[in-house]
């Protein structure tokens, strides 16, 4: 490990010193200023300890050399003469300043050999900011691309709210969402290849150092060093450069790992299953990977057991390859596929055509959800996800194939159950009903009856009128505009059937 001049500096400040040393020098090693010229070769990447009068004695071109005062100054020392000096004025050996910069030497370089071997050996990005605490001194926490909590220095206090709560949740509060917004975090953090320095405290209490990682134009996991403890001097820079160098390696390992099962959703995705997010927070995170506000979504399930498929890492590929709108994750170790774009349905009934048939000659079983235009309804898109794959498994168990939610929406709901009662309400024909009776109280109308009896009548509008005492025409007009305000043909028998199973589920029918 070559070991930058402002960590030597920074190890001495406690000593009265005047510098009179380049900017960007480092050094391998360090030794003992030989007393005499020609004692022994001087190394450009040694840094040497002596005293001033061998010093200014003996120097050569690149020569640096910390030096402890043993003359009177004169006019002999001069900006040229002192040039790659630093003198010491304090009334010690220079074995004992030797002595204290070796030993720093030594424990750097066991910190980075350790860390070197922690990559090798594939331990975690925790192991390594566990062996880091020692040298740096600071809070630091590692996240992952949707800012979800993935390692943190565990024995150094911190005090700062932003990462006070980012420890205790394992992600960032919906404050610090908005101050990263205001301040615009999100562009220079990808934006930037380097150390970014936020020294305006704006957001967190302590002067930030961090580093982002990127690979393509995809943002990844993210670095940051809050100057709890110590004060961001450039020593303190190398130092935390170097973690981050060994840290790349890891990132890339779990990004090349990880990729087929596009690591940046897996977090937010795990995070909304586990009911661990608010409406305000989703919507950023969910920008933050790319999804639009506007996105409509589906959840899809491939089987376990028999039909599953025997090479998942080859089904992500092939579906990342054909369906730029589709990202494949893991969760609870199982893949899950997530659509989502901005289209009509017609989009997405050609995608799910065109699924059905990938599955199809490959034997696999796959379950698909409903639509569904809100993030936080995800973990009922899995359910949705979870029955359609059972049903549409068992009855076609020799058949693979993509079976849609709203294909098996009946035998779902003869499930008398808690997780029936649920789907009913979170499915698209449960919400079209719960919306009519909503809008009826709202604006003291009857289109719940109206649909539900002209249904139970079999679309007869004579025998409909009669039965609500109204004039045929009427029943004519309200139907048109209830299947305009619910987006529906009620010519297409499998949206009859379905409401129809959702009026006898609520009790209407």
């Amino acid at each position: 490990m070559r070991v930058s001049v402002h960590v030597m500096l920074d190890s001495i400040r406690r000593y009265r010193h005047e510098s009179h040393l380049p900017e960007t020098v480092s050094f391998r090693r360090v030794a003992l200023l030989p007393r005499r010229a020609g004692e022994e070769a001087l190394r450009a990447d040694c840094l040497y300890v002596g005293f001033l009068s061998d010093a200014l004695r003996i120097r050569r071109p690149g020569f640096i050399c910390f030096c402890l005062r043993d003359r009177e100054r004169d006019e002999t020392e001069t900006d040229a003469a002192l040039a790659g000096l630093l003198i010491v004025e304090e009334a010690f050996t220079p074995e004992y300043l030797f002595n204290e910069l070796q030993d720093l030497f030594a424990r750097l370089n066991d910190w980075y050999e350790d860390m070197q071997n922690a990559v090798i050996l594939k331990k975690t990005v925790q192991d390594i900011i566990d062996m880091s605490e020692r040298i740096i001194g600071n809070f630091i926490s590692v996240s992952d691309s949707a800012l979800a909590l993935i390692a943190y220095t565990k024995n150094i206090p911190t005090d700062d709210p932003i990462s006070l709560f980012l420890i205790e949740n394992g992600y960032h509060s919906e404050e610090a969402f908005r101050k990263f917004r205001k301040f615009r975090r999100f562009e220079t953090w990808t934006e930037s290849d380097g150390l970014i320095v936020n020294t305006d405290r704006n957001i967190a209490k302590y002067t930030v150092i961090s580093k982002v990682f990127t690979f393509g134009e995809l943002y990844f996991a993210h670095v940051v060093m809050s100057c709890t403890h110590r004060e961001a001097t450039p020593g303190l820079l190398y130092l935390f450069s170097c973690l981050a160098e060994i840290l790349g390696h890891c990132v890339k390992r779990e990004w090349d790992a990880e990729k087929a099962y596009n690591h940046e959703y897996n977090s937010l995705i795990a995070d909304l299953m586990d009911g661990r997010i608010t409406e305000a927070g989703v919507r950023e995170r969910a920008r933050i990977v790319g999804i639009q506000a506007e996105d409509k979504y589906i959840v899809m399930l491939p089987a376990e057991g028999p039909n599953k498929a025997s090479f998942p890492e080859r089904m992500t590929r092939d579906l990342a390859r054909a369906f730029r709108n589709i990202r494949s994750v893991y969760f609870n170790t199982q893949p899950m596929f997530f659509l989502h774009r901005n289209g009509p349905a017609s989009f997405f009934d050609e995608t799910l055509a065109h699924l059905d048939e990938y599955f199809h000659e490959n034997n696999i079983h796959c379950g698909a959800s409903d639509i569904f235009d809100d993030l936080l309804e995800l973990p009922d898109a899995y359910r949705q996800a979870e029955c359609a794959l059972s049903e549409g498994a068992a009855a076609r168990p020799n058949r693979g194939g993509l079976a849609r939610f709203d294909a098996h929406y009946a035998r779902c709901l003869l499930d008398k159950t808690k997780r029936a009662a649920r789907l009913l309400e979170t499915s698209r024909y449960g919400k079209m009903l719960l919306y009519l009776r909503r809008t009826d109280d709202e604006r003291r109308s009857n289109n719940f009856e109206v649909l539900r009896t002209y249904l139970c009548n079999e679309r007869r509008a004579a025998e409909t009128a009669a039965a609500l005492h109204m004039h045929r025409n009427n029943v004519v007009y309200r139907v048109d505009r209830i299947e305009k305000m619910l987006g529906i043909d009620l010519e297409d028998w499998q949206t009859r059937k379905n409401l129809l199973l959702s009026f006898i589920a609520m009790g209407e029918a």
